[in-house]
């Protein structure tokens, strides 16, 4: 448990660097009342029913008591161990998440309640198969409470968040978010890969301390230091070796009816225990290091295919920065436009002129449908006040008591207009929608089609409404007046932009789907890039539209591709250590 809650808090800890440290929980918070749950039936079984040796091996070996009386598995070398094993795997699941992130951002989901399910799961997951790499002998009840815990894992998914009625009275946010979860390719990325990599540490580790004790004549005192595994290596073989009836010697003769003399009460269940050995270590780890390479290469070749253009037509006065992620990694020096290569229109803006047209170059063939999306960063939407700015009755066309928009709404100005009008729907995400405008002309000035459907969650665009006396409500400010070139009157809160736009983003900067381009671009070809830029971005932020190709994995970003090789890599290492140890071994 000790191990499970630091993962956790590690990764919540590591968030508030990506959240401009204003406290934000990764994990929605209903969902993240349930790690308690889901994390303590594994642990419970395991404690009621693993043991290190059978009890027939346990009183012929009396000395093996020494571990529990002298507190060898309870002192502050194993609370070491055991904090710098969560280290680890917590640096493992927010390094594979974030990595798949940018790919997960162009599929949809890269929202901040998508992308911390996403991690969440990644958590159970990795917790259920620490729980079942540390138990020294399975049962069928500690099989079936890890199998338990995964099948209501997924139970809960399917209910809370999915069902309408649910969902809404809790976190109206999370209603489909575990299908825009499991639709993306990169979640089962991560969902492979920590796991893998997990295990490839942990059994070496495990075969490392092994190896030290049988090998290198360690004394009482080393071994300890190590973490003493030698109980385990009494280990039965043959499962049925673990069994013992009610007439084993082994046993007291006690009173009929005075002790539940059944195999479940004497932990005599049949058992099944897998020893490390030096085979099956170097087994696992080249298996693991093996897919884990096969799965980079993957990632990385379907990254790069994916053609890009990207025109940064406000950069940030201190430049780049990896977390607005203006240049992607794997991006080649013909396929980003800088402000330079932009001439500004007429008429002056807060911090850029409002009309600005970027000239560009195709670097190579495009082939439709091309992704056209927005980026505006460093832009912390997941600051909690941010989040809960919103009023999820009147965004889905119920009335709602101006006590409820002052609690919801906390700061006026974004509750009403300087002359008193009210603002619908309320909130500092529908008031600070980004209302910049795209538009692209070939080289001889006919207009490329940008189509603006398909941007958003259909079941967000769904899950809005405009209310009845929508457009006729006296003193009221609508949204399609705040934002007349991006929402129209028709539409209203079911524009897809705006319905993209309330899902805040994870990090602390926006990718958000703008439209698609439905006609090839050749190579060599001159694009302009007509932009009106309205949406005020401080000094600090950059801005720039991008259109790419999008395949399974999103689009250009080889990071992930990239590292997923180095660990395939890493994992081969530990299973060439493990055969030179075993060779060396052979020779001793």
């Amino acid at each position: 448990t000790f191990w499970r809650n630091m993962v956790q808090v590690l990764i919540m800890f590591s968030y508030t660097f990506f959240s401009g440290f204003s406290g934000t929980v990764l994990f929605e918070d209903w969902l993240r009342l349930t790690f308690n749950g889901f994390g303590s039936i594994p642990v419970l079984a395991v404690g009621a029913f693993d043991q290190d040796v059978p009890a027939s091996e346990a009183c012929k070996h009396p000395e093996l008591y020494v571990v529990g009386r002298e507190g060898q598995e309870l002192n502050v070398q194993k609370t070491l161990q055991t904090f710098l094993a969560a280290v680890f795997h917590a640096f493992v699941i927010v390094s594979v998440t974030l990595l798949a992130y940018p790919g997960m951002d162009l599929w949809g989901a890269g929202d901040y309640y998508t992308y911390g399910s996403a991690v969440f799961t990644c958590l159970i997951i990795e917790l259920t198969y620490r729980v079942a790499f540390l138990t020294c002998s399975h049962n069928k009840y500690t099989l079936g409470a890890i199998a338990f815990t995964l099948s209501m894992y997924v139970v809960f998914l399917l209910v809370y968040p999915c069902v309408p009625f649910i969902a809404n009275i809790f976190e109206p946010n999370m209603y489909m978010v575990p299908f825009y979860m499991v639709s993306n390719a990169n979640f089962w990325i991560c969902i492979l890969v920590i796991p893998m990599i997990g295990w490839s540490v942990d059994i070496f580790t495990s075969w490392m301390k092994s190896y030290c004790q049988d090998n290198l004549g360690l004394d009482e005192e080393d071994r300890e230091s190590l973490g003493d595994d030698s109980s385990r290596s009494l280990l039965a073989s043959n499962p049925s070796e673990w069994s013992l009836d009610s007439n084993d010697s082994a046993l007291p003769e006690l009173p009929q009816g005075t002790v539940s003399l059944t195999d479940f009460a004497q932990q005599n269940l049949r058992s099944y225990s897998i020893t490390t050995s030096t085979r099956l270590a170097m087994r696992i780890t080249l298996a693991c290091g093996s897919v884990l390479l096969a799965m980079g290469f993957c990632v990385y070749t379907n990254s790069n295919k994916a053609a890009q253009l990207r025109v940064i037509y406000q950069m940030a006065k201190h430049g780049q920065t990896e977390l607005a992620s203006e240049i992607t990694w794997g991006t080649l020096g013909g396929e980003v436009f800088h402000p330079h290569h932009c001439k500004p229109g007429p008429g002056p803006g807060l911090n850029i002129h409002k009309n600005i047209t970027c000239t560009v170059t195709v670097p190579r063939d495009m082939k439709p449908p091309l992704l056209v999306y927005y980026g505006v960063g460093p832009f912390y939407q997941n600051i909690v006040t941010y989040l809960k700015s919103e009023v999820p009755k009147e965004l889905m066309g119920q009335e709602v008591d101006e006590a409820t928009r002052e609690a919801k709404c906390l700061h006026k100005d974004v509750r009403e207009t300087s002359d008193g009008k009210q603002i619908v729907p309320c909130g500092a995400k529908a008031f600070t929608l980004f209302n910049d405008t795209l538009e692209l002309a070939d080289q001889d000035g006919n207009p490329i089609q940008i189509s603006k459907t398909g941007i958003a969650w259909p079941s967000d665009v769904n899950r809005y409404r405009n209310p009845a006396d929508y457009g006729t409500r006296p003193n009221t400010k609508w949204l399609y007046e705040l934002f007349p070139n991006v929402v129209n009157k028709k539409e209203g809160v079911k524009n897809e932009a705006f319905a993209a736009w309330m899902r805040p983003a994870a990090l602390g900067r926006v990718w958000n789907n703008y439209g698609w381009v439905k006609e090839t671009l050749k190579q060599d070809a001159k694009i302009s890039f007509k932009i009106g830029s309205h949406f005020y971005a401080t000094a600090e932020s950059s801005k720039f539209f991008v259109i790419t190709e999008r395949n399974m994995f999103g689009g250009r970003h080889t990071a992930l591709g990239i590292v997923l090789m180095m660990g395939g890599c890493a994992c081969l290492l530990l299973a060439l250590t493990v055969y030179c140890g075993r060779n060396e071994a052979q020779h001793m």
